[in-house]
């Protein structure tokens, strides 16, 4: 135990009892060798608690006498730079009651330094004020001093949880300090350094929540990494690592737990917290579309956010559009519905995100009119959704225009949950997704119906009449840029988990969000380059139209466009008629002679139309036009056949986006 007490009654002249604790040491008190001690620096632990005395006096310093004001200056501390100066393993009580601070806060960290080195914490207790309700006095005492309180704790019961140990023994250690009359200096009234308990040594003090703090340099680092997607085991592992071990990281990993939990229960609630985060980012970001909708007691409903580079990807590549809504890993378990599109190089892009409360009619057709909003009144041409009932509704009153296709994926898990049957979701994904003519869907689907004794089946009937929005034979000629499913989506989701966590609050969810999204657009750059570096290995028969190709297009569209130059060598030219706007070629395979196509190619401007409706559904020629091209000799894809939105200057083609003030 330390033992280097000094009571204020065995060096001062008799006092009022106002006063008498907090007198201070005379002159003559003994005290060490006389030697200065003064290093590091340590942290504020415990609260104030105001006792209630008013109108104490302060001028118990005039009892040190002249000797007290003997190197003043030389004995200021006024903050970290004095304080590391500082031995306070070596410092006596004495050097300790000569020394005078700018403030309490510089008193308190001088007295949790001489705490930390020698093996105890400490923590603010009472202060009082003077008439003028000013802080004048203030008292620190050990960390385990006092009792706990009767009530927190049932002795003689048992509890589900294990209550914490008792720490507090009435350790009566406390440095007392009070302000200087003249100067306004704090300087210390009383010093007692006698504890009842063991002190600790070095390798468990700097443990004690008194000495364990992050710092804001600490702070920052931690959210810098956990913005990235780093879990916070790997981020204290690395503060172990740079820090040279554990022994030498002033917090525990459940500080920095505790830390976290603290940034993310902020003042005026998750909502209020949510937007002035996308308040403070539309501010660097001009063209950023934020709404919201509160109910009646004022607590948000749904939020819809879009910045302007998803407004702009918008404008490039928002002729086809998915909407999926089965993201929920958030605290508040919020569908969030996401609307999504293909870029050039048919990547996955966000165009928005709508946080709802709830998925009703009501609600999908409000955020599909801030979508609309967001886009300058832009609807899209094409749309794909799951087949929510109240999704279509919405759609039909918001995108009249729009063609709705459901997903291909859903689907298929509907019929193998409403018939249970792997012969029909077999056959049905055939009639699904094939490339039929319309007259050979309906010779297959009726087959199959009436072979699986399904021809009374209502639910196969319902779903047969909603075929336009499913069947490949019935979609061909709408343009869904490859798009079939929501399933897309899926990719997405598995991104967002390595930065979303389902604990994170609204604030933290739509942060990680938007940091994912911004790492799925730097895949774009990487594809961009890969796109203009380097030429693709010619493969087909036909050299001069492939490496026209490959110029055009982007690498990945090029690469689903080559294999129709292998497949140009089935279909054969048997008629060629012509007229004065158009030549018009009816092809067949020769396997099947029942099945023709035909190509009409207008020369005023170069264009070619097939009637497998390919190119219109797709955006690439398809195996037939090819063929013509080969037929007519051409060495060149004409432009006619290659889309902006697929072509290598495809963010070249529009630049221009009004950006909202």
């Amino acid at each position: 135990m330390s033992v280097n007490a000094i009571s204020a009654q065995d060096c001062m002249e008799e006092e009022s009892a106002v006063d008498e604790c907090y007198r201070p040491l005379s002159a003559e008190e003994k005290g060490g060798d006389g030697t200065d001690a003064f290093g590091p620096g340590g942290d504020e632990f415990g609260d104030e608690v105001d006792d209630g005395e008013l109108g104490v006096k302060s001028d118990a310093e005039e009892n040190f006498g002249d000797s007290f004001f003997d190197n003043w200056e030389e004995r200021a501390v006024d903050g970290v730079a004095e304080l590391r100066c500082v031995n306070f393993k070596e410092i006596t009580a004495k050097e300790s009651m000569m020394c005078h601070f700018l403030d309490r806060s510089v008193a308190f960290l001088f007295y949790s330094l001489y705490a930390k080195m020698n093996g105890f914490a400490v923590r603010k207790n009472k202060i009082r004020r003077n008439v003028r309700n000013e802080i004048t006095q203030q008292e620190f005492v050990c960390f385990r001093q006092g009792f706990r309180g009767m009530g927190s704790v049932n002795y003689g019961m048992r509890h589900k949880h294990e209550p914490k140990a008792e720490t507090r023994c009435g350790c009566e250690a406390e440095m007392r300090v009070h302000v200087h009359s003249e100067s306004g200096r704090w300087i210390i009234s009383y010093f007692q350094d006698f504890h009842n308990h063991e002190m600790l040594d070095d390798r468990l003090t700097f443990m004690l929540p008194g000495h364990r703090k992050m710092d804001a340099a600490a702070l920052e680092q931690m959210n810098m990494m956990l913005r990235v997607g780093i879990k916070t085991p790997q981020i204290y592992s690395s503060f172990v690592q740079t820090a040279g071990g554990f022994q030498n990281l002033p917090f525990l990993k459940r500080d920095m737990y505790n830390q976290i939990g603290k940034q993310r229960r902020i003042i005026g609630g998750d909502a209020t917290a949510c937007l002035k985060f996308l308040e403070s980012t539309a501010q660097a970001n001009p063209g950023m579309f934020v709404r919201y909708l509160a109910d009646k007691d004022g607590r948000l409903v749904h939020l819809f956010w879009s910045d302007n580079c998803s407004q702009l990807d918008y404008d490039l590549f928002g002729d086809v559009v998915a909407f999926d809504a089965t993201y929920r890993k958030n605290k508040y378990m919020c569908p969030l519905v996401v609307f999504s599109g293909v870029n050039h190089h048919n990547q996955m892009i966000v165009f928005a995100a709508v946080l709802v409360a709830n998925e009703n009619e009501q609600t999908y057709t409000w955020l599909l009119q801030q979508f609309l909003d967001a886009m300058e009144s832009k609807a899209p041409g094409c749309v794909i959704t799951d087949g929510h009932g109240a999704m279509k509704k919405a759609i039909e009153a918001v995108f009249p225009e729009a063609y709705h296709r459901l997903c291909a994926w859903h689907l298929l898990r509907n019929a193998t949950s409403n018939l249970s049957n792997p012969r029909f979701t077999s056959k049905f994904k055939k009639c699904m997704l094939f490339d039929y003519e319309v007259w050979e869907f309906e010779d297959h689907w009726h087959y199959m119906v009436d072979a699986l004794g399904l021809s009374d089946n209502q639910w196969v009937s319902d779903f047969y009449s909603r075929r336009r929005m499913w069947a490949t034979a019935h979609i061909r000629g709408n343009f869904f840029g490859g798009f079939r499913t929501t399933s897309r989506c899926e990719g997405l989701h598995s991104m967002l988990g390595k930065f979303v966590q389902s604990r994170h609050n609204l604030r933290d969810f739509v942060e990680q969000f938007m940091r994912c999204i911004s790492q799925m657009r730097s895949r774009e750059a990487h594809s961009d380059l890969l796109s203009v570096v380097g030429e693709p290995v010619l493969q087909s028969p036909f050299h001069d139209l492939e490496r026209s190709a490959a110029k055009k297009l982007t690498r990945a569209i090029f690469f689903n466009f080559r294999p129709m130059f292998f497949r140009a060598c089935t279909p054969k030219v048997r008629t060629h008629t012509w007229t004065q706007t158009s030549d018009t070629f009816t092809l067949c395979r020769s396997a099947n002679v029942r099945r023709e196509w035909q190509v009409c190619h207008y020369s005023d401007s170069n264009s070619f139309k097939c009637s497998c409706l390919r190119m219109e559904s797709l955006g690439i020629p398809c195996d037939h036009i090819v063929a013509v091209l080969v037929h007519l000799e051409m060495t060149d894809i004409p432009d006619s056949l290659v889309l902006d939105r697929w072509s290598k200057s495809a963010r070249r083609v529009v630049t221009k986006l009004n950006l909202r003030t």
